[in-house]
């Protein structure tokens, strides 16, 4: 009984984990993509570029397509591209969002429930987190898309 409660507690913790900060170490954030897809951010990330509203999201997608039709930019970047969908109501993400999405030539990987509380959320805002060996080393926020080109070219 004490060992479940145990359980619980640190579960309960992990839940409710800080947002990334400067210092921040990430060991490995699982988090599914626009197809379902379970995606690791771990030590080979280099660039997150997370977008909280769809102001961002949108500057960020306009960006990203076109430099994704002949390569995937993300990749060669190592970078991971996410978005906050969990204030979306489901039937919005399930029968508009998602579809749309499914056309980029990117993943996104898609803020849920269970992850929301892992990254700064600030809306007109994409929050650009540089990382080294898993270590969060520099927090930028930029607001407009020519700003993009320093973390993703």
């Amino acid at each position: 009984m004490i060992k479940k409660l145990l359980l619980a507690s640190f579960l309960a913790l992990g839940l409710n984990a800080a947002p990334l900060a400067v210092d921040s170490t990430i060991t490995e954030i699982k988090i599914k993509d626009q197809f379902e897809k379970e995606h690791v951010v771990d030590q080979k990330v280099k660039t997150i570029l997370f977008a909280s509203d769809k102001g961002s999201s949108d500057m960020l997608r306009d960006y990203l397509l076109p430099l994704s039709e002949k390569e995937n930019v993300l990749e060669k970047n190592s970078a991971v591209y996410v978005a906050d969908i969990s204030g979306m109501p489901s039937l919005i993400s399930k029968f508009i969002a998602l579809p749309k999405m499914k056309k980029y030539p990117f993943s996104i990987l898609l803020l849920d429930d269970t992850n929301k509380d892992n990254f700064t959320k600030e809306d007109g805002k994409i929050i650009v987190y540089s990382l080294e060996n898993g270590k969060v080393v520099k927090v930028d926020k930029i607001s407009k898309k020519e700003e993009l080109a320093n973390f993703v070219k």
